[in-house]
């Protein structure tokens, strides 16, 4: 199963700590919602513009990823362009930017429900994947061009990918996509 979120679909939110906003692109399952932290996952996309606190959510694991900008630093370790950083919504967590603004994209998950992780990659050429269908999976296309069975990719969307045993990535010229995998705990 397929299930493509434009940039335009996205739905456009304040942070939780009133200092910036953010653009959800999903959450799961249908009808949760951030303020009522009932989630199993919810992918979502911000710029970064000054230093700050993260605002906290308990019970939670976090992956932040820099898409843009030269990166950041979370309590005192840094982070470059494409380098995912993997903490606890619990912690108490601090950021400062390498350099000016940044804008990620981070994945907050219930990790008693879900082992989640996230890789950049910058396509060449058309690649087969060979997934696992009890596994979720979130493309984010960050540079470039790209289609995905019928789906047709333009810069900041995401597919959601279920119950697929395969899938073709496939690009007329260099693409590079965040790729989330998310599995159920057993």
């Amino acid at each position: 199963m397929y299930q493509l979120i434009t940039v335009a679909q996205q739905r456009k939110m304040p942070w939780k700590n009133g200092k910036g906003s953010t653009a959800e692109i999903t959450i799961a399952p249908a009808g949760s919602t951030l303020a009522r932290l009932d989630f199993d996952y919810r992918l979502s996309s911000a710029p970064i513009k000054e230093a700050g606190p993260f605002s906290p959510f308990p019970g939670y694991a976090r992956i932040l990823l820099p898409i843009s900008g030269a990166g950041f630093v979370l309590n005192g370790h840094p982070y470059a362009t494409f380098e995912a950083a993997h903490f606890s919504g619990d912690d108490e967590t601090h950021c400062a930017l390498l350099k000016k603004e940044v804008t990620d994209l981070g994945l907050i998950y219930d990790a008693t429900k879900l082992d989640a992780n996230v890789r950049a990659l910058t396509l060449p050429f058309s690649l087969p994947l060979t997934l696992e269908p009890a596994h979720t999976y979130l493309v984010t296309l960050l540079e470039g061009s790209l289609k995905v069975a019928e789906h047709d990719l333009a810069k900041g969307d995401t597919l959601v990918v279920s119950a697929q045993e395969s899938i073709m990535l496939e690009c007329s010229k260099k693409a590079t996509i965040a790729f989330f995998t998310l599995r159920q705990r057993q």
